[in-house]
């Protein structure tokens, strides 16, 4: 009899330890991947939320870039990737562009979002020794020269190759459009003079604006910006583009909902925390959380807008 006891409790502990209750999530380094160059809004924003969300998940996580196809090599990245929550994406508007421009196959709803940070718009911005003081200078000098102005952006079929190619039929203008890895780039391209013109974030003309080696002439929204208060908006000057760049966080589709709650609280700690709104401040953000629920419908909602506008705007 005693015999058996042993054996039954044997038995018990060993089937035990088949069916243990799963390692406490997060227990071990998390990776968050980035569509764009370092050195851009996305990777900048990125990085500070990692951090942000390492000390409240208290495990390392890294940010690695993976530039390609406006964010589509990176999205094809994650949705790869096992859902066990150590694979993230910083996920930029494009992620709701890139199916209808090719680039893949994905879209937003073949991934988990688990929140949106923040929105921002595009500037027009010229190297501070270039001829054109005012939007209407460079509007009159590209009627007048169809083609010959090269406007950087962020990557072909990106947000700010968009918001020049929204620039081209409000103004009814002509541009050469030149690609880069991220707006920092093509920022840096318009210091050299390699382009005319960078439609790309505040923040990333910050520095050479700083340095007096560049000058924006024009907010691509309905509002000025916080950085920039004496640049007028396209409402300003009577011109109906808006162009919202915006950036979320993402996981594999299959992630477990206790797992994408965990990173979600994180997240949200992160994105409402006063020094993100501060960083929003310094680069010209606006802070725009959303939960995870309404990221994703509005990343969807986002798609079937693109997926409308692209094919008339050739892009590719």
């Amino acid at each position: 009899m005693k015999k058996l006891i042993a054996v039954l409790c044997c038995s018990f502990l060993f089937s035990g330890s088949l069916f243990a209750a799963p390692a406490k999530f997060p227990s071990k380094q998390i990776t968050v991947v980035v569509g764009y160059s370092a050195g851009g809004t996305s990777d900048t924003v990125t990085r500070f939320i990692a951090k942000e969300m390492e000390a409240e998940l208290g495990v390392p996580i890294i940010v690695t870039n993976k530039p390609g196809g406006s964010s589509a090599v990176a999205f094809e990245y994650l949705a790869s990737r096992k859902a066990d929550g150590y694979t993230l994406m910083y996920v930029p508007v494009e992620n709701a562009m890139v199916k209808p421009l090719g680039f893949t196959k994905l879209e937003p709803k073949d991934i988990r979002y688990i929140g949106r940070a923040m929105t921002l718009p595009a500037t027009v911005t010229v190297n501070a020794n270039s001829p054109f003081k005012t939007f209407a200078d460079l509007v009159k000098y590209a009627k007048n020269n169809p083609g010959k102005l090269k406007v950087g952006n962020s990557g072909t079929g990106s947000i700010w190759h968009f918001a020049a190619v929204g620039i081209e039929r409000a103004a009814d203008v002509k541009f050469n459009h030149v690609p880069f890895d991220s707006g920092t780039a093509a920022a840096t391209a318009v210091m050299g003079g390699h382009v005319d013109i960078a439609t790309v974030a505040p923040g990333e003309v910050k520095a050479g604006v700083e340095s007096g080696k560049l000058r924006v002439l024009a907010i691509v929204d309905n509002q000025r910006s916080s950085l920039y208060p004496k640049v007028p908006s396209f409402k300003d000057l009577k011109l109906n583009v808006e162009i919202m760049g915006w950036g979320a966080f993402a996981v594999p589709l299959k992630t477990p909902e206790e797992i994408v709650q965990i990173l979600e609280a994180a997240y949200k700690k992160a994105v409402e925390s006063q020094a993100f709104k501060d960083l929003c401040v310094k680069y010209g953000l606006t802070p725009a959380y959303l939960s995870a629920a309404d990221a994703q419908k509005f990343a969807n909602e986002q798609a079937q807008w693109y997926q409308e506008q692209i094919p008339s705007l050739n892009l590719r």
